[in-house]
């Protein structure tokens, strides 16, 4: 009993650590808004980026393509990508930026990860190695679905083990998606002062928080049943089949 509670007790405080940079973006850009509403006024933003003409979008992408390096949460972009170009172009540029991201944790990870990466999965690394090289996309989707999985820790991971980019970088745009668009939604619905569409926001982060959590899990299962069933399958193979007891009677008796 006492081992149970612990267990649930630790997975609680798991869970709140993971929600931490979410939480803290929202409650970061909501105590400005009320406390300083003219620091994330639409019209405002857009006047202080007016200097920089069209390369404000390209200033954006190439920031939040560093982002790995700041160890800054994507949401917070996002987020200020739907303050300062609405919820439309802000989802995309944010796309676009994470796009970049991914490329660059891809990059580092397969040059500085790959020996502790062997160091840390020790025998196991040669069947994670062909896990992450043929279910790149489903791991790149799993690891920006939800949102509270660390998702550059995951991609770093993947890289580091032998994941292919464009499968693991089409797989982390996808699962980007909904989140993105929900939380471009919210800052521009923040800046613009919109009550009910900020709540009406959050609330559709939490949804998609909890469907993430859903389908996840889901993905998981059956990637871990899919990597079962197949080394069976592989030795299944590499077994020499019996000979049929028929066809050596039938020889035997033509022979005498």
């Amino acid at each position: 009993m006492l081992m149970h509670e612990h267990t649930k007790g630790g997975k609680l405080k798991l869970g709140l650590k993971l929600l931490a940079p979410l939480c803290i973006s929202v409650g970061l850009l909501v105590t400005l808004r009320i406390l300083g509403p003219e620091y994330l006024d639409q019209q405002h933003l857009s006047g202080l980026l007016r200097p920089l003409g069209h390369w404000a979008p390209l200033a954006f992408v190439l920031l939040l393509g560093a982002r790995p390096v700041t160890l800054l949460p994507g949401q917070l972009f996002a987020a200020v990508g739907g303050i300062l170009f609405g919820t439309l172009m802000g989802t995309v540029y944010a796309l676009t930026g994470s796009l970049l991201a991914t490329a660059l944790i891809h990059l580092l990870s397969r040059r500085f990860g790959r020996g502790p990466m062997k160091r840390l999965a020790g025998h196991r690394h040669e069947g994670i190695r062909r896990a992450t090289r043929r279910h790149g996309f489903q791991v790149g989707l799993l690891a920006c679905l939800n949102s509270i999985i660390p998702a550059d820790v995951m991609l770093a991971a993947a890289s580091a083990a032998g994941a292919r980019f464009w499968p693991l970088a089409l797989g982390a745009v996808v699962g980007s998606v909904p989140g993105t668009l929900l939380t471009t939604f919210f800052g521009s619905s923040l800046s613009q002062g919109k009550t009910w569409t900020t709540v009406a926001s959050v609330a559709g982060l939490l949804l998609s928080l909890t469907l993430g959590i859903f389908l996840g899990r889901r993905l998981v299962r059956e990637l871990s049943i899919q990597e079962e069933v197949e080394p069976s399958a592989r030795e299944a193979a590499k077994a020499p089949s019996p000979r049929p007891v028929l066809s050596s009677e039938l020889s035997r008796g033509v022979g005498a």
